[in-house]
């Protein structure tokens, strides 16, 4: 487990030099015009960023996703999700103070005292049967509250859709998430691994309608992804429907576009 000490006291270096990679990369290239309309300029990298990831997903994401949605009971598999979003209340209550919303950072913090003690580490949401709405917010957000722009969109290999501001958010979080921070520092990595990998997974069985419902549905599933994706970003830092969005009553993609989904694929 060497290595993975190593790897993470190294990991917001190691994040900053892909950072300024990704720029420097994205400053050398010749931009598309196809994709201006939605600030889109390397469109074609993306694209086959796009490609790679929908086959990633087709063939392993994708089964794993519908293997743990299938197997895991929706009970259990609802704390699973009460359990990592209060793991993140603590990021989100500092990214709700840097934005000036004391009222939801202070909630933030009510939630995580409340969940992780009442409701067993959070497996329970006890704090909302107290009137404590989720709050779920990360530095991306606390960047664009800020009036910073999003700049080029770009699609990650594996992670998805992300701009250049969500990048830079996503460093960030990695640089003052609390309990990221406290489970590094105990050489607990494993632990901090296995919590991403279920908030993926979790989030994959989330977006399972939107996803196969962009494949069957719409002959530009990379545009109508980018499309869902930007306005998705723009709500959540207008915080409008947070609520909602943060306590999953809605698909986190529940926007007006152009593509109609199929009742089976939501």
């Amino acid at each position: 487990m060497l290595w993975y000490s190593m790897l993470f006291k190294n990991l917001k270096y190691i994040i900053m030099l892909f950072l300024f990679s990704i720029i420097i990369t994205g400053c050398a290239s010749s931009p598309d015009t196809t994709g201006k309309q939605e600030n889109d300029p390397f469109e074609s990298i993306n694209r086959e960023i796009f490609a790679f990831n929908d086959a990633a997903d087709r063939y392993v994401i994708g089964p794993i996703a519908h293997t743990y949605r299938d197997v895991v009971p929706d009970p259990v598999r609802n704390s699973i999700r009460s359990f990592l979003l209060n793991l993140k209340q603590p990021l989100s209550a500092i990214n709700a103070t840097l934005q000036g919303d004391f009222e939801r950072g202070a909630t933030a913090v009510g939630r995580f005292a409340i969940n992780s003690t009442f409701g067993i580490l959070g497996l329970f949401d006890v704090a909302d049967y107290v009137g404590l709405e989720p709050v779920d917010e990360d530095v991306g957000q606390t960047f664009g509250a800020w009036g910073i722009e999003p700049g080029p969109y770009l699609v990650l290999p594996l992670l998805g859709p992300s701009s250049t501001r969500d990048l830079a958010g996503k460093v960030g979080d990695w640089l003052i998430d609390p309990i990221g921070l406290y489970l590094i520092r105990e050489d607990s990595q494993d632990i901090l691994i296995a919590t991403k990998t279920a908030k993926a997974i979790d989030t994959r069985v989330e977006l399972d309608g939107v996803i196969e419902g962009s494949r069957k549905n719409s002959l530009d599933p990379y545009a109508i992804i980018r499309t869902m994706y930007l306005q998705r970003r723009e709500k959540q830092i207008s915080n409008e429907g947070l609520f909602k969005e943060e306590a999953g009553e809605t698909s986190i993609y529940d926007i007006e576009i152009d593509v109609e989904l199929d009742d089976s694929d939501l």
